[in-house]
């Protein structure tokens, strides 16, 4: 038991320095700036919770909780790919993953395919206009 104890908490530990490096290393991409760790929550790394911190340009250190749709939206896009670093994927389709920042100044479409061709061997992007998103015309 304490075999298995000790390697699954170097396997844990591996892991979780990668994934946070990866996260160290795109979400400064996708927002131009800032930074963004993750952090364990928790004295056994086993049974620890793990949070997000994030800190886009201009704004304090806090927990994802706290950041606006579009900023959790790249948030959680730069931790996806930093966990694909570890295990490329095929292909990955993000369907409206940017839609929460498309009114903010956080990158709006910054989802680049420099971000997810390391991780997947098929890049690309689709970008439609839904076609309620232009104001209707009223006739009287």
């Amino acid at each position: 038991m304490r075999r298995i104890d000790k390697e699954s908490r170097t396997r844990f530990e591996d892991t979780f320095e990668r994934i946070n490096a990866g996260l160290r290393d795109k979400f400064p991409r996708l927002f131009g700036g800032g930074h963004a760790y993750l952090e364990l929550v928790g004295e056994d790394k086993l049974t620890a919770g793990v949070a997000v911190m994030a800190r886009p340009p201009g704004k304090k250190n806090s927990t994802i909780h706290l950041l606006s749709g579009g900023e959790k939206a790249l948030t959680a896009v730069a931790l996806v790919f930093s966990i694909f670093d570890l295990n490329p994927a095929p292909f990955c389709l993000l369907d409206e993953v940017d839609a929460p920042s498309m009114n903010t100044t956080s990158g709006g479409s910054a989802i680049s395919c420099a971000i997810c061709r390391p991780v997947c061997s098929s890049c690309s992007s689709l970008t439609t206009r839904a076609p309620w998103s232009s104001p209707p015309s009223w006739s009287a």
